[in-house]
């Protein structure tokens, strides 16, 4: 069945997911990482999530600053099975697990590095850093020229019209070359018919065909050599080449509420009876009492019974009793003079 990977601790937005139909899942901050975290209080290769039959067991891979089911820290190298709804904490990053019938992350690898880019983004925007990516010529007659790919989803047209959003003085460039356009995390490259084709490393690009630019790959329009500068791929090499943070308890954040999972079958089969109390009254009631203090309040009723008036004949009764037993020690004392 498969399982989904909720990053919770994103900021803004829909929370970022990743859907996986797999017998190992890998999180960390590694770009080897199927689940990749860039924060260096997770580990290259901080934990991981290993299907047992029908049920998914999380295990911490000897990370530096453990691995947390909720407020339960994974001892190292040892499987904990979890369930849907769980939310887990590798360093400082919160997830949560859902497992159901989801279709899978098409594209695994590129969804992996999307979400890795995305969150860095997220970080860089919430500095005032600057994230546009910028195309560079690197060589040829324009060399230092730039372009700042400021609008998403917009044609960035490269070529030798004075027209063109690049324009370069490279007599091998057509008129309108190349154009560049940025989707999302993705940077797309296309040939625009030009004579002398346009090559992204050794290959060339089919005609009007998007093909995915990532550094440091050169593309070459003509004589000149152009480069792709990426400020959130940098901050992500360099947050995956850092060594890890030691995080103290005291700054680990918050759990934060659940969210998406629904719950299990198992929690629901020992749910308590329906009654007319709200739910959770009982128990707020009595959050902060002591234990023996509530202990005291759910002990069980002792039911008294209800004292019983005395009757004239009872009255008779006693009086008579106490006759006899008088005499009876009477002569008692009598025979032993």
């Amino acid at each position: 069945m498969p399982v989904t990977v909720v990053v919770r601790s994103a900021s803004g937005g829909e929370a970022p997911s990743l859907t996986f139909d797999g017998g190992r899942i890998v999180i960390g901050r590694s770009d080897g990482s199927d689940v990749r975290l860039p924060d260096p209080s997770v580990s290259l290769r901080h934990a991981s999530i290993r299907a047992q039959g029908a049920e998914y067991a999380l295990v911490d891979e000897g990370s530096t600053n453990g691995t947390w089911v909720g407020g339960v820290k994974l001892g190292p190298h040892t499987p904990r099975l979890v369930k849907s709804g769980d939310l887990v904490r590798v360093g400082r990053v919160w997830l949560e697990l859902v497992v159901g019938h989801k279709a899978p992350t098409p594209d695994l690898g590129l969804a992996t590095r999307d979400l890795a880019l995305a969150l860095v983004r997220n970080a860089m925007d919430a500095m005032g850093d600057d994230t546009r990516a910028v195309v560079r010529v690197a060589e040829g007659p324009d060399m230092g020229a730039d372009l700042r790919l400021v609008e998403e989803g917009r044609d960035y047209v490269i070529g030798r019209a004075e027209g063109c959003d690049l324009p370069l003085a490279d007599e091998d460039a057509s008129r309108e070359h190349a154009a560049v356009v940025r989707r999302g995390a993705q940077i797309l490259l296309r040939d625009l018919g030009s004579r002398n084709g346009v090559y992204l490393g050794d290959a060339r690009l089919g005609p009007e065909r998007e093909v995915v630019w990532r550094p440091p790959t050169m593309a070459r329009v003509g004589a000149s050599v152009l480069a792709l500068d990426e400020p959130v791929s940098l901050a992500l090499a360099e947050l995956e080449a850092a060594a890890d943070e030691p995080l103290p308890d005291a700054e680990a954040p918050p759990e934060p509420p659940p969210s998406t999972a629904a719950p299990s079958s198992t929690a629901a089969a020992h749910a308590p009876p329906a009654s007319a109390e709200p739910p959770g009254s009982r128990i707020s009631a009595h959050a902060d009492a002591p234990i023996a203090e509530i202990a005291s309040r759910t002990a069980p009723t002792v039911i008294r019974r209800p004292r019983r008036v005395w009757t004239a004949a009872d009255v008779m009764v006693v009086t008579i009793a106490v006759a006899v037993i008088s005499a009876s020690i009477a002569g008692l004392v009598w025979v032993l003079r």
